[in-house]
C-alpha cells in the first residue's frame, strides 16, 4: 500500500468523507502526465498583477481598477481555442461571458471565482496564473479570500513594484508561505522606470532581505513588453513542476496524517472502558457547550465592528446615490423617476454585497482570534466560507418623488399664453395702425387672448373712424383664425408624435424646453438632496440595521450547526464503540486493534 491509500483506508473506517474526496484529488493528480501547476499573483494592491496578465494575454481584456474593489479570483488558462470567460455566481450557477472585457469587477463582488480562457500561447497550458485580491486592501474580505485560496496554490508569484520598498504586509505574508512549504518566486513591475544599475541594485537588496534565491526573481515591464526574465522563470517552473508538485502534494498529506492522529488518539483513548467512554460522551456534551458560549462571545464581539460598518456603507451609499441623482436631474432623460429608481436599487445592491462580505470576513477574522486565544479547540469556520447570503437583499426602498412633472405644473397655462399671445400680436399690429395702440397695449399686457378680443371689439365700437373699426373687427377674425390655426397645427404635431412613440406636441414640447431648463433643473436638484436627506437615507440605514440582525442570526445558527455536527460526529463514534464493546466483545477488541495500527502507520507518514 502507498501513503494515499493507507490515508483513504483509515479515513474510510474512521468516516472522514471529506478527507476521502481530497485524498482522491491529490491520487488523481499525481498520475497526470502533465498536471495542471497553480501559481497565483500575489502583491499589494496597484503592484501591477493586472496589467501583467493582460500582457501575458491575448484579449487583454480584465479591468485594471483604480481602488480595490472586489475580493473576486480570476484564474486564467492559456493555449484555449477562444477567448471567453465563465463566472460561478454566489449561487454556484455558471454564467458564459463571451466578451472578457464585460467582465466589470463592481458588478462580480458576490462570485465565487471567474475563469478566464485565453488563446495566447506565451504562457505553456498547464500553467494557471490566478489574480488575486492586494494584501493591501482595506476590505477584510479580499484578505479572507486571498487565505481561502492559498491552499489550493501550488507555488507564489509576489509581485511587487520596483519603486516601492518592501511593506509589512508583503514580508508578512512571505514568512507565512514558508511554512506552508510553498515555492516563492518574485516579479519586480514597472522595471522601465530605473536603470539597470538601479534594478540590479533592488533584486540583491530584496534577494537578501527575504531570502528569495535570485534565480527565482523576474524583473518586468508589462507596458513595454519586457517580460523575457518572466518567461524564462516560467520555464524552469515547468522543468521543475513534478518536483514542485509532489512536495506540496507530500505537506498536504503530513498536514492530513496529522489531523487523523489527533481524532484516532481521541477514539483510542475513549475505547479504554466503559467508564472512559461514558466520560468522552459527556466531555464532548461539554464541548459543544463550551464552543457555543465561544459563539456568543463572538457574536458579542463583532457588533463594534457591524455599526462601524453600517456607518460606513450608509455613507458610502448618501455620497454615491446624490453623485448620481444630481447628474442624471441635471441632464437629459425620457423618464427621469424610473432612471432614479434604477440608479438606487443597483446601487443598494452592490453595496449590500460588499457590506455582506465585509461582515462575514469580520466575523471569520474575530473567530480566528479567539481560537488563538483559547488553549482548547475553537470554532470551526468551514461553515462561514461557503456560506450563502445571497438571498439577504436590499429592496424596496422608499420612493417618494416626481421628477418628471417637477417644475411643469404650469406648462398648460403657458401654452395657452403662447397661442394667445400670438392672437394678441395680430390684434395689436392692425389696432395700432387704426390708432387702436393704446387700448390693444393693454389687451396684450393683460396675456389672455379672449380678453383681447373683448377689448378690441369696445374699441371699435366707440371709434367714429368706420375704417379703423373694419381694420379692428379684420383683426379680430384674423386672431381667431390665428389661434385655430395653431390648434390645427398641434393636433397635427401631436398626431405624429404619436406616431413616433413620443406623447408630447410641437408646442408642449417648446414649452417643457424652457420650463425644463427655467424651473426644473434646480427644482430637481432640490428635491434630490431633500429626498436623499429626509427618507432614502434614514430608510436604507433602518433596513441595514434589520439586514445586520439576519445576518448575525444566521452566522449565530450556521456556527451551532456546525459545531453541533462535529460534536455528533464524535459522540456517534464513541456511542458505537460502546456498544461494540458490550456485544460483540470480540469485534470490539479487533476494533482496539486496528485504532492501534492506525496510530503507528500514521506516526510513519
Amino acid at each position: 500500500m502507498n501513503k494515499i491509500e493507507d490515508l483513504r483506508s483509515i479515513a474510510e473506517s474512521i468516516g472522514l468523507t471529506s478527507i476521502v474526496e481530497e485524498l482522491t484529488l491529490i491520487e488523481l493528480r499525481s498520475k497526470q502526465e502533465n498536471a495542471n501547476i497553480i501559481l497565483p499573483l500575489v502583491g499589494e494592491f496597484s503592484s501591477g498583477k493586472t496589467t501583467l496578465i493582460n500582457a501575458l494575454t491575448d484579449s487583454k481584456g480584465l479591468e485594471s481598477a483604480t481602488k480595490p474593489t472586489t475580493a473576486t479570483i480570476y484564474e486564467v488558462h492559456f493555449g484555449s481555442d477562444s477567448c471567453h470567460a465563465e463566472v460561478i455566481d454566489a449561487n454556484g450557477n455558471c454564467i458564459e461571458v463571451e466578451n472578457i472585457n464585460d467582465l466589470k469587477n463592481e458588478e462580480l463582488a458576490d462570485a465565487k471565482v471567474v475563469t478566464v480562457f485565453d488563446t495566447s500561447t506565451r504562457i505553456p497550458a498547464s500553467t494557471i496564473i490566478v489574480d488575486t485580491p492586494g494584501l493591501s486592501s482595506p476590505d477584510p474580505q479580499h484578505k479572507q479570500t486571498l487565505v481561502n485560496f492559498l491552499p489550493k496554490a501550488d507555488g507564489i508569484l509576489l509581485v511587487t513594484d520596483i519603486n516601492q520598498q518592501m511593506t509589512r504586509s508583503l514580508t508578512d505574508f512571505i514568512e507565512m508561505i514558508k511554512l506552508s512549504q510553498r515555492p516563492i518566486y518574485l516579479i519586480l513591475t514597472k522595471s522601465d522606470t530605473k536603470s539597470e544599475e538601479d534594478i540590479e541594485s533592488a533584486k540583491q537588496y530584496i534577494s537578501k532581505n527575504c531570502k528569495i534565491p535570485l534565480k527565482q526573481v523576474a524583473v518586468v515591464s508589462a507596458t513595454k513588453d519586457s517580460l523575457e526574465e518572466l518567461y524564462t522563470l516560467l520555464d524552469s517552473i515547468q522543468e521543475e513542476k513534478k518536483d514542485i508538485l509532489k512536495r506540496v502534494d507530500d505537506q498536504r498529506l503530513k498536514n492530513i496524517s496529522k489531523m487523523m492522529l489527533k481524532q484516532v488518539e481521541e477514539l483510542m483513548s475513549a475505547s479504554l472502558s466503559d467508564e472512559n467512554t461514558d466520560e468522552a460522551i459527556r466531555m464532548c456534551q461539554q464541548e459543544l457547550d463550551r464552543v457555543k458560549r465561544q459563539i456568543e462571545r463572538l457574536v458579542d464581539s463583532v457588533a463594534d465592528d457591524i455599526d462601524e460598518q453600517e456607518r460606513t456603507t450608509t455613507r458610502k451609499f448618501e455620497d454615491i446615490i446624490f453623485d448620481k441623482l444630481n447628474t442624471l436631474v441635471t441632464g437629459k432623460s425620457s423618464d427621469f423617476d424610473n432612471e432614479a429608481m434604477t440608479t438606487i436599487n443597483n446601487t443598494a445592491s452592490l453595496l449590500m454585497n460588499s457590506y455582506k462580505n465585509g461582515i462575514q470576513a469580520a466575523i471569520c477574522e474575530k473567530a480566528r482570534n479567539q481560537n488563538e486565544s483559547e488553549k482548547e479547540d475553537g470554532i470551526s469556520l468551514e461553515s462561514l466560507k461557503s456560506m450563502n447570503l445571497s438571498n439577504i437583499q436590499m429592496t424596496g426602498l422608499t420612493y417618494n418623488m416626481d421628477l418628471n412633472g417637477m417644475g411643469h405644473e404650469y406648462d398648460q397655462w403657458i401654452k395657452v399664453g403662447v397661442i394667445a399671445a400670438a392672437a394678441v400680436g395680430t390684434v395689436a399690429a392692425v389696432a395700432a395702425t387704426a390708432g387702436g395702440a393704446a387700448a390693444a397695449g393693454g389687451a396684450l399686457a393683460s396675456g389672455k387672448a379672449i380678453d383681447a378680443i373683448d377689448t378690441v371689439s369696445d374699441v371699435g365700437s366707440i371709434i367714429s373712424n368706420q375704417k379703423a373699426v373694419s381694420r379692428i373687427e379684420k383683426a379680430v377674425t384674423l386672431a381667431t383664425k390665428v389661434t385655430q390655426k395653431y390648434e390645427t397645427i398641434e393636433n397635427g404635431a401631436q398626431a405624429l408624435s404619436g406616431k413616433v412613440g413620443s406623447d408630447k406636441g410641437l408646442i408642449d414640447s417648446m414649452v417643457g424646453f424652457v420650463t425644463d431648463k427655467l424651473l426644473s433643473k434646480p427644482q430637481r436638484a432640490r428635491a434630490v438632496r431633500n429626498y436623499i436627506d429626509s427618507s432614502l437615507s434614514p430608510d436604507f440605514n433602518n433596513r441595514l440595521k434589520e439586514i445586520s440582525l439576519e445576518l448575525v442570526n444566521i452566522v449565530r445558527v450556521s456556527l451551532n450547526e456546525e459545531a453541533t455536527e462535529i460534536i455528533n460526529q464524535k459522540t456517534n463514534s464513541l456511542n458505537q464503540l460502546k456498544a461494540e464493546r458490550k456485544e460483540q466483545k470480540e469485534q470490539f477488541e479487533q476494533r482496539i486493534s486496528q485504532l492501534r495500527e492506525y496510530k503507528t502507520l500514521l506516526l510513519t507518514i
